[in-house]
């Protein structure tokens, strides 16, 4: 059932996903006690994420998200969090991601409009580990034909049995290569586990904000 607020914007109605959270609430609380007790991670709940493009939320309208605005994700997330904590909390993760390079393209003119594209278009999952995102990477890009071939290793990002590593081709999606690295319990089902991405050439985009 589409959810849509009574008002449109321009030409298109805006979602209202405190509405799709309480909707979806009720099904993700009654898988949150089977996932705690199987140290699963939340599966399902993602599945149905996606196939109401609630990963694309926050990417604006202009470039094929839905344009929600800080406030309505903040809202969005502290409902899904009174039905299922890790899927909030992993959802989260991703959403601040997105939210970043959306503020950066509206108010900066940041050269971030492909990769916003891309997550509206495929419903990209972002894996996340928090503040370590904006230290020093530990990985390492080398320039070849085509793009840049990849290694690195990322530490506790919430999300990662559901992190894209590649451009999807169909209706399934090949997560990240996880490590075995220890995780806190509390954060179990939602995906928050360290995880190593080996060698992959990715066409990476790059352009000055002039361009």
């Amino acid at each position: 059932m589409a959810v849509t607020l009574s008002q449109p914007t321009s030409d298109r109605q805006r979602t209202d996903w405190v509405a799709v959270a309480r909707e979806l609430g009720p099904r993700f609380a009654d898988r949150a006690a089977a996932h705690d007790a199987a140290d699963t991670f939340v599966t399902a709940n993602y599945a149905e994420l996606r196939e109401r493009r609630v990963f694309s939320a926050g990417v604006p309208a202009e470039l094929g998200g839905d344009g929600a605005s800080h406030a309505e994700l903040c809202s969005m997330l502290r409902t899904f969090a009174h039905y299922c904590s890790s899927t909030a909390l992993s959802l989260s993760m991703h959403t601040h991601l997105v939210a970043v390079p959306a503020w950066r393209w509206r108010h900066e003119a940041a050269p971030v409009e492909p990769f916003l594209r891309r997550v509206a278009a495929e419903e990209l999952i972002l894996v996340s580990t928090g503040g370590s995102d904006f230290l020093a990477g530990s990985g390492t890009a080398r320039k070849v034909e085509g793009g840049y071939r990849v290694s690195a290793r990322k530490i506790f990002g919430s999300g990662s049995p559901a992190g894209c590593s590649r451009p999807p081709t169909g209706p399934s999606r090949k997560p990240i290569c996880r490590s075995r690295n220890p995780r806190p319990l509390a954060s179990r089902p939602s995906g928050s586990r360290g995880s190593r991405r080996t060698s992959r050439t990715m066409s990476i985009p790059i352009r000055s904000p002039a361009q």
